[in-house]
């Protein structure tokens, strides 16, 4: 009698992978909140604030598409451990300096922008990490579970930070860095891959060379205008959940249980998303949990419970990790190995370039027609997208085929493994609604 074929797992490379950023990205959601917040403290001044955390996203950016280039050209391995082990460096460095009183402002601000760009290269090193480590029928559950992590940590590590900022803020910047150590140790332990071979290019060349594979197919232009304009909702939420509670005496309360509830909703649809991306089909699951964030967004604009508005909001979270692991899987599988680091981070890089406007485009939308107006619009504009995503990824997501048909052995070699309807997923990069820069 033959045995039967045993499953395959996800393996221990890919839990030293996950508990290491798992670790590092707690301790980072902690300094999101520290930096503005000590910032601010030493200068009295909101303006220093508000330099802090534009330094943070100015590091993101200026390292995104270079850290597309990194991935693709340097051992993974290497990478994720010196990137951890320059973040422990930076972090021991502002509490040491912190804890003597002499932490000037020009050197927080340069250290934000140094945590974002670290932040920013350990991204795409992971993803195609993962991709090297997870067998091809287990990148679904192996991505929504570093969405659930994700959101986990929005909720956790603003929270510890918070706690720690009360007590004295030098254990905030002590946490993230012994959280950068923890992960640097599990980097270690990593099995070493060499990264794909092929011709030396320019840094710019080569980052170019990943621009233009990700606009030549339908599918994946697809997948950057989605990730954008979805974070570009995503992330003036918060001021439509401020502008609808109003000024009451009750309205601080209302504004945290609606957060948290994105943030909850986030959580949920990160532990769905693997289950959702095998029952349906790619293009249905893109068409149907884009259109259910415009549906959510117009009933939050119209109920008038502050329950069902709650509802509402958890719900439209929660689909946005669906998308976005529907997107991020087709994405992997159709992008050959070496352009892997480079794919990721263009889209990232598209993904992220406009939503830093939506906190201010609502509110002038907002103030302009009023909150149902904005709303509207906003879930128009996702209903259209949501149609535009069914039909490119029905006409384009099978006609655009797999980087090669290796066999199931997952290496660096592997570039795709079977691609039956249920594993043709589709990718962005995007977030939760609450920023986090890893």
């Amino acid at each position: 009698m033959t045995a039967a074929p045993s499953k395959p797992t996800l393996g221990r490379p890919f839990w030293l992978l996950f508990s290491g950023e798992a670790a590092s990205a707690f301790g980072t959601s902690a300094s999101i909140i520290a930096l503005p917040v000590i910032a601010l403290q030493s200068s009295g001044d909101v303006r220093e604030a508000g330099l802090a955390s534009t330094a943070l996203s100015a590091g993101v950016l200026l390292a995104r598409l270079p850290a597309g280039v990194l991935a693709d050209r340097t051992d993974r391995r290497a990478l994720l451990l010196g990137g951890n082990l320059l973040g422990a460096a930076i972090l021991g460095i502002l509490a040491l300096l912190h804890a003597r009183d002499a932490l000037p402002l020009p050197v927080l601000t340069l250290a934000a922008l140094l945590l974002g760009m670290v932040g920013s290269i350990l991204s795409p090193a992971e993803n195609v990490a993962v991709r090297s480590f997870v067998h091809p029928d287990l990148l679904a559950k192996a991505l929504s579970l570093i969405q659930a992590r994700t959101a986990a940590n929005l909720i956790g590590g603003p929270a510890a930070g918070g706690v720690l900022l009360a007590t004295d803020p030098v254990w905030v910047f002590a946490l993230d860095a012994a959280t950068y150590l923890a992960a640097a140790a599990c980097m270690a332990a990593l099995p070493s891959g060499s990264s794909p071979g092929g011709q030396r290019q320019a840094t710019l060349k080569a980052a170019r060379e990943g621009l233009r594979f990700l606009w030549r197919s339908p599918f994946l232009r697809y997948a950057a205008v989605n990730a954008a304009v979805l974070n570009l909702v995503f992330n003036g939420l918060l001021i439509l959940v401020i502008t609808a509670a109003g000024g009451g005496t009750q309205a601080g309360v209302g504004i945290g249980m609606q957060t948290a509830a994105i943030g909850a909703g986030a959580l949920g649809g990160s532990l769905i998303a693997a289950p959702v991306a095998r029952r349906l089909p790619a293009a249905r699951g893109i068409a149907l949990s884009t259109g259910v964030v415009a549906v959510a967004l117009l009933g939050f604009a119209t109920v008038r419970h502050s329950g069902a508005a709650t509802l509402l909001l958890a719900v439209a979270s929660a689909s946005g990790p669906v998308v976005n692991i529907l997107l991020a899987t087709a994405q992997m599988r159709m992008t050959p190995a070496e352009l892997q680091g480079r794919v990721h981070s263009g889209t990232g890089f598209l993904a992220q370039a406009i939503s830093p406007l939506g906190p201010t485009l609502v509110a002038l939308c907002t103030h302009a027609v009023g909150l149902f107006a904005t709303v509207l619009g906003a879930a128009l504009l996702v209903v259209l997208l949501a149609l535009v995503g069914g039909v490119v990824t029905a006409r384009h997501l099978r006609a655009d085929p797999p980087a090669t048909a290796g066999p199931t052995a997952v290496d660096e070699t592997d570039d795709a493994g079977p691609t039956t309807t249920a594993q043709r997923y589709g990718t962005g990069d995007q977030k939760p609604p609450v920023r986090n820069y890893r």
